[in-house]
């Protein structure tokens, strides 16, 4: 019985094209018209990193929703989208039952295709996640952008905890 990861291409592909307008033009107009055009996605707001503030902004928390971002301008615009979640796990227990997987959020079962896990990459949690690469976001952004060398304890190697003390 493997688990598998699955996308919806059609409700990504919405994503895909309301960030490819975006690109082209970001106004109230062109954001509020992308809300309403595609079922999946419920908010979208825009936001300037340099300047920190709101270009645009539409729509509403979606409920069991999800919220993605997306960089556009070298990194100087954040888009974040909330919507339904088109990445999905399913576990399959016979051959025939991965051409039977529905998406969630739009009920399509041939517009769903089989995608690299997320997970598949974490075999040994003992072992530190690498850093996000910094260099491709502007200066402004990046000298305000910090990530600690502080590992969690249940994040750390088993070899390099602190034992823990008795009571006498």
């Amino acid at each position: 019985m493997p688990l598998y990861e699955f996308e919806c291409t059609k409700c990504r592909g919405n994503v895909e094209k309301s960030l490819k307008t975006l690109e082209r033009k970001r106004d109230k107009k062109t954001v509020k018209s992308l809300v309403e055009k595609y079922d999946n996605i419920y908010a979208i707001e825009v936001v300037d990193l340099e300047r920190e503030e709101i270009v645009a902004k539409h729509g509403r928390k979606g409920k069991d929703s999800i919220f993605n971002d997306y960089y556009l301008e070298n990194g100087t615009l954040l888009a974040l989208f909330n919507m339904s979640n088109y990445r999905f796990s399913e576990l399959i227990y016979e051959e025939g039952d991965e051409k039977n997987v529905k998406c969630y959020c739009c009920g399509e079962k041939k517009k769903v295709e089989k995608v690299i896990s997320t997970f598949a990459f974490t075999k040994d949690l003992s072992t530190d996640m690498p850093k996000p690469n910094l260099s491709n976001l502007p200066p402004s952004v990046r000298k305000r952008t910090h990530l600690s060398e502080y590992i969690e304890e249940k994040d750390r190697p088993k070899k390099n905890r602190p034992t823990p003390k008795r009571l006498s």
